[in-house]
């Protein structure tokens, strides 16, 4: 793993409260169309990518990797998004301002069976996927916010 990628699981653990116990959210990472994933983390010890990339590139069922891009530059499908094989759905989508900077940040909300993940777009070509640990209504506000917490982060560091 390269030193960037280390930065950046590590700054991705701090600002979603991964190494918390109780945290809201189970997984992250940091996606952009011209890097692909660029920090993943889980929650604790945990494995974040199993969430994000299928385990066997080429295989059916992989992810779309040009999706994933589109996801980055406009809005996520109602059809939904495949992700590491699965199909998420998208339930809700909102524009929402950012509260250093003012740039707008849009922000789905995708749900699978009981699993719901946020994704928020920062800037053209840069998403945040945010994995929300149980279907809890609280858990799932507490992962909203923390995810955009992040991407004003994001958005004050230039993305």
């Amino acid at each position: 793993m390269s030193p960037v990628t280390e930065k950046w699981g590590e700054v991705l653990r701090t600002h979603l409260a991964l190494g918390e116990e109780g945290s809201s959210v189970r997984a992250a990472a940091a996606f952009s169309a011209e890097a692909g994933f660029f920090a993943v983390a889980g929650r604790g010890d945990e494995d974040g990518w199993p969430y994000f990339r299928s385990a066997s590139p080429g295989a059916e069922g992989t992810d779309d990797v040009e999706a994933l891009c589109t996801v980055c530059a406009e809005a996520v499908h109602p059809r939904g998004l495949r992700i590491a094989g699965t199909l998420w759905q998208r339930e809700s989508r909102e524009v929402v301002s950012d509260v250093v900077t003012g740039s707008e940040l849009e922000l789905a909300l995708l749900r699978e069976g009981d699993r719901a993940m946020w994704v928020v777009r920062a800037a053209q070509g840069v998403c945040t996927f945010v994995l929300v640990d149980g279907d809890s209504e609280a858990k799932v506000s507490e992962a909203r916010s923390l995810a955009l917490d992040f991407d004003s982060f994001l958005v004050g560091q230039g993305y």
